[in-house]
């Protein structure tokens, strides 16, 4: 079984790989890469492959259990609403195949999809501040009346691509995970974000080169998702045009000194005023699209988020966190210092602020999601699921062969052991019986001579033990259980004494009937034999009748 998961983002800048061991008390971050796709006459899909190869045969990753990540518009993702509340895994599947299928441009039998259904917004609470106003502008869905279901569909070509692609480099992909997933994992394992993730959702915005990914997570599951066409590309194009500057030097001169102002954060000089002119060009239709967004959640869910977390290459612009602020109504901030080491965990922790985890943000969370067990989402669904291949069982058949005899042959030492052991200590015992017989009855006897000649009272022909039939308390049991009803007859016990001889009880009764009652019914008591022997009867005060039964009994 491998040890390691690794979890790869084949980006138009950039390939980012995050490796995690899974684990009982969950997986461990081992170590996140980020390479630069080099410029050339290739396609960016054959740069991205060779920048892998050499990724993976650095780390020594491919023999090791990996999975792809897919984003953007190879991706149709979908809210779906049905009118049932429950329904089997296996048949949502079909109900939810046949919807995609009048939704999204690809027949059925050409696509691979993957769907979880999303949880019930929370109603509206009175004593809750609610966001700014201009936040809450739009439509706000109404409470299904069934249930909601949140869905990635893909061609299947384009999964069967992503998969020949993975061979080609030394591993077949076990998944093809969309960022529904990657989001959820990383919402749950940032610190700065504990707050928001208990008091409502959350959106996650992914900021890359050619497109930002919006998720929006509530309560440990992706509620929505959509893909923008405007990422940090459009920005450095931007600087480039501006100050007619090759492309590679607009995009260092953005990470060196790229800037947008805020209210929060103004330009301090006029460097910066024209920087923050050129970028918000940019910036405020990404914000616009971003906003739409938010509202498009609230209009198809309910769902509305209440912050933000900006990830990815394109959320490192200085500013960039105060100015989505103010465009989206909501609090927007980056990653902390804190949330990386946390992200990072335990192993990478201290070594956080070397690795690019802002940029390579969600490809964590999809390494937390593929070390699970069992992604959120996975495209890599229906025919394409992978099939485990038991074949390596063959080359091991002999040492498992030898293994299962050696375990066979300890077994039956052990069994040999304790039975032996067992019969010593019978022999023991006997040895110990026969002394102490023969000095009780003066001669020697086996366990069996013993339990034959103890039998009540101690006399030959008993049941096979030197214990009485019954106790008192058994008795006192069987003279209860045969005392009249409360409506037949009222009763008060002054004294019951019961002995190995006899059962005597004496008492009060409304009328000789209820004793006569009384006596009958304690005969059917089987040790009794019949032998209830009534005494003088008595009138008392108010007319009470008291009574004496001496029952001569060889229960006990």
């Amino acid at each position: 079984m491998a040890s390691r998961v690794f979890a790869v983002d084949l980006g138009a800048w950039s390939v980012k790989l995050a490796v995690a061991s899974p684990g009982l008390r969950g997986a461990q971050l081992l170590n996140v890469v980020e390479r630069l796709v080099p410029p050339g006459d290739e396609s960016s899909d054959e740069r991205s492959r060779r920048v892998l190869l050499a990724m993976l045969e650095e780390l020594r990753l491919k023999d090791d259990s990996g999975y792809i990540g897919v984003v953007g518009d190879a991706v149709f993702t979908q809210i779906l609403e049905f009118g049932f509340k429950s329904l089997r895994r296996a048949d949502l599947d079909k109900a939810v195949g046949g919807e995609l299928e009048g939704v999204v441009p690809i027949d059925l039998e050409d696509m691979v999809y993957s769907f979880e259904q999303i949880p019930v917004p929370p109603a509206p609470d009175l004593g809750v501040e609610v966001p700014a106003a201009g936040t809450q502008r739009g439509r706000v869905a109404a409470p299904a009346e069934g249930m909601r279901v949140l869905t990635y569909a893909m061609n299947r070509e384009k999964a069967h691509s992503l998969i020949a692609l993975g061979k080609s480099v030394g591993f077949e992909p076990r998944g093809i995970l969309p960022v529904g997933g990657a989001a959820t994992k990383l919402v749950a394992h940032v610190p700065s974000l504990a707050r928001a993730r208990t008091e409502g959702a959350v959106a996650v915005v992914d900021i890359g080169h050619d497109r930002t990914d919006v998720v929006v997570v509530q309560d440990g599951k992706a509620v929505f998702s959509r893909s923008i066409a405007r990422a940090g590309k459009a920005v450095t194009q931007a600087i480039a045009n501006f100050w007619r500057l090759d492309f590679d030097k607009a995009e260092a001169a953005k990470h060196a000194d790229g800037f947008i102002g805020s209210t929060a954060e103004p330009p301090t000089n006029e460097q910066w005023s024209r920087i923050h002119n050129v970028v918000v060009q940019e910036l405020s239709p990404f914000a616009r699209d971003v906003r739409q967004t938010l509202a498009a959640c609230r209009a198809r869910t309910g769902f509305t988020p209440i912050a933000a977390l900006l990830v990815g290459g394109g959320a490192r612009l200085r500013g960039l966190g105060s100015f989505m602020t103010e465009q989206l109504g909501i609090p927007a901030w980056r990653m902390t210092p804190e949330d990386a080491s946390a992200l990072c965990g335990l192993r990478l922790g201290p070594v956080a602020h070397e690795l690019p985890i802002d940029a390579a943000a969600m490809t964590i969370g999809m390494a937390y999601d593929a070390a699970g067990g069992r992604p959120q989402f996975d495209l890599r669904s229906g025919d394409l699921a992978v099939k485990v291949d038991l074949s390596f069982l063959r080359a091991k058949a002999v040492p498992l062969g030898a293994a299962l005899l050696a375990i066979c042959a300890f077994a039956s030492i052990s069994a040999y052991a304790d039975l032996y052991r067992l019969k010593k200590a019978e022999k023991t015992l006997s040895t110990r019986l026969a002394t102490e017989t023969q000095e009780q009855f003066g001669s020697a006897k086996s366990a069996d001579d013993v339990l034959a000649i103890n039998g009540p009272g101690g006399g030959p022909g008993g049941n096979g033990s030197p214990m009485g039939k019954m106790s008192a308390y058994d008795v006192l049991l069987e003279i209860n259980a045969h005392i009249p009803p409360k409506d037949k007859i009222t009763i008060d016990v002054d004294k019951l004494d019961i002995d190995s001889q006899k059962v005597e009880i004496s008492g009060t009764a409304k009328s000789p009937e209820e004793i006569d009652l009384l006596v009958s019914e304690l005969k059917k008591v089987e040790c009794f034999n019949k032998e209830v022997n009534r005494g003088a009867t008595e009138t008392g005060d108010n007319g009470v009748k008291k009574f004496k039964l001496t029952i001569n009994a060889q229960c006990m």
